[in-house]
């Protein structure tokens, strides 16, 4: 099974139990942390040794997911990944949960590109425009680029819409040069 496959699995596993306990957000929140200190290459490194015994990586995870003073929940899905060897996927796992809550809330996430940092009445307008469009919850980064110009690059759902002054510059330089 591929390592995106059995990520998608836990998270889903963690997803309906979150929704269980109505602690969706909250779980997120903390397997990103839980995520985010395994997975500093040091500690990865030792928690995946094959010369660390297994009863001393399940001690570890119990301490990490103490130390970081996580749920129960959480605590015993640490250790549940750590028994089944799947230390190395846990960033994947994170992002396969971010991935599936968003599909649950109805929420996509988009990354606008400006030619200068926004005011918020532009940044609320295009995420608005992206709201409509998607009819989900958006969700935004926001980037500088000033080889833009003018205007917004906004990237959602693998899709990109371009309203760059440089872009257009670009298609008004093409078609005079027929």
């Amino acid at each position: 099974m591929t390592s995106s496959k059995v990520a998608r699995r836990y998270a889903q596993a963690l997803l309906e139990l979150a929704a269980d306990q109505g602690q969706l957000e909250a779980w997120g929140a903390e397997l990103e942390r839980l995520a985010q200190v395994v997975t500093s290459p040091g500690l990865m490194e030792r928690l995946t040794s094959p010369e660390l015994p297994d009863e001393q990586r399940l001690q570890a995870m119990t301490l990490v997911a103490s130390r970081l003073d996580l749920s129960f929940p959480l605590r015993s899905f640490a250790v549940v990944v750590a028994r089944h060897g799947r230390l190395a996927q846990l960033a994947a796992i994170a992002q396969a949960y971010q991935d599936l809550l968003d599909q649950h809330l109805q929420r996509a996430r988009a990354t606008l590109t400006f030619a200068a940092q926004p005011s918020d009445a532009d940044r609320a307008a295009v995420v608005e425009g992206l709201e409509r469009l998607s009819g989900k919850k958006i969700i935004a980064t926001v980037n500088v680029d000033p080889g833009l110009i003018g205007g917004v690059v906004a990237e959602l759902e693998g899709r990109t819409y371009d309203a760059s002054l440089a872009t257009r510059l670009a298609l008004m330089e093409r078609l005079l040069s027929r």
